[in-house]
């Protein structure tokens, strides 16, 4: 049985609005209760999925659709559950409420990524009720941990059930949003993304009464560290696809915009700042979380080295944890069809491929050998600040933009596996 396209927009944005509402905030977590929403969502439609705790409450569902052709390598369709912590003082409005005001749906994960979430529960369901067989086989992962690194979610059904989860092509996050340059729009296509290399960086000085000064003191050489950090820019080197992006968009390589500066070097904030026990005691140590992110071709010993170019040889390091950075190549008939539709449902407009400063999941699918892209399509207005409501107060995404890019997505998903939208939706 066909659905109808109007009842199939309505579906997916009470799923983005009922996710928003289960407080899945990493940490804890608790994405077991997401979990647990979509089992029950697929199984009113006749699908059964897995879920897999890799901790209490850190849970993972993973359901699978067959196709009629095992020679052809699954497609992958991949969001995480788990959002950041919210500060809801901050908010306009409150950040579980998934309040609809001014066209927008509001709410933590309305951007990152519940949306897609709810793209892909439709698409499951409504393929289902179809009753047509695509060619390959089409999977659907909500994970867990992504805001944490993944260790209970995409790292851990990859390192402890591959069989899950092995594909040879992943649509994961951050992918087909509008961007608007000048009078020009792109639409980027995720195929890479930089690695992260977690470091804590200590230093020590000699503890002492509080009540007597000194300018040696474990606090002052780590504000001298930080302030050496913020203010010294790590190495620029372009990879091959930032300068053919940078070609494309006719963006003079000398003076690149704020947003793709990231993208051009190593990276590294510090992010999490301790000392002391006592008011009145001048503590003996302290230390700092530094948010390492790694360009593709380089590696944890690589920034490390360039980190300690910066500080100098007093700090010790910890490697905290890390993931290596990933690309896909756009020459594939995936990225070629999203190209095709996005260019398609937003005509004049440009898609092309792109390098994100963070990580996604995608980093650990590609460890199976998947070609792994970032595609959750929404069409944006000038107005809207999407890059910067990631994990910011106020996420919330255009309503009518989410129609849209549902579309977008699901004439994808579908003309992948060898079905038409008009097989599916009516």
């Amino acid at each position: 049985m066909k659905t109808q396209w109007d009842k199939a927009k309505d579906y997916a944005l009470k799923a983005l609005r009922d996710l928003i509402g289960l407080d899945t905030s990493n940490p804890p977590g608790n994405e077991r209760i997401a979990a647990d929403y979509l089992a029950a969502a697929l199984a009113r439609d006749g699908i059964e999925s897995t879920v897999i705790e890799s901790n209490p409450t850190r849970a993972n569902l993973v359901a699978r659709i067959r196709g009629r052709d095992s020679s052809q390598p699954p497609l992958l369709i991949s969001s995480h559950t788990d959002v950041v912590p919210v500060e809801a003082d901050k908010w306009s409005r409150p950040p579980f409420s998934a309040d609809i005001a001014d066209g927008c749906v509001w709410g933590r994960g309305a951007i990152d990524m519940k949306a897609k979430c709810a793209m892909d529960l439709l698409l499951m369901g409504a393929l289902k009720r179809s009753g047509v067989t695509p060619r390959r086989d089409l999977i659907l992962a909500a994970v867990a941990d992504e805001e944490a690194g993944s260790e209970y979610g995409a790292k851990f059904l990859v390192e402890r059930h591959p069989e899950l989860v092995r594909a040879g092509f992943v649509l994961n996050e951050v992918g087909g949003f509008t961007v608007h340059l000048g009078s020009t729009r792109f639409y980027p296509i995720q195929v890479a993304e930089k690695g992260f290399v977690t470091v804590k960086m200590t230093v020590t000085g000699q503890p002492g009464h509080g009540s007597v000064p000194r300018e040696d003191t474990a606090i002052a050489k780590m504000s001298e560290l930080i302030t050496k950090i913020v203010k010294t820019p790590m190495r620029r080197r372009f990879t091959p696809l930032m300068k053919e992006m940078f070609e494309t968009l006719g963006i003079p390589a000398d003076a690149p915009p704020g947003v793709f500066r990231p993208m051009l070097s190593n990276t590294v904030s510090p992010t999490i700042l301790r000392s002391g026990y006592k008011d009145n005691v001048i503590p003996g140590e302290a230390s700092v979380i530094l948010d390492g992110r790694t360009l593709p071709g380089e590696d944890p010993e690589s920034f490390m080295a360039e980190l300690r170019a910066i500080v100098g040889s007093e700090p010790s390091f910890e490697l905290v944890k890390t993931a290596p950075p990933a690309e896909t190549s756009p020459d594939t008939p995936l990225f070629r069809l999203m190209k095709a539709k996005l260019e398609a449902g937003d005509p004049g407009a440009r898609a092309i491929p792109w390098m994100i400063p963070g990580a996604t999941d995608n980093k650990f699918y590609a460890k199976l050998g998947a070609a792994c892209y970032g595609f959750a399509p929404v069409k944006l207005e000038p107005h809207i600040p999407f890059g910067s409501l990631y994990h910011s107060n106020d996420e919330r995404l255009p309503v009518e933009g989410f129609y849209w890019g549902l579309r977008v997505y699901a004439e994808v998903v579908l003309n992948f596996l060898e079905l038409g939208f008009a097989d599916v939706f009516e």
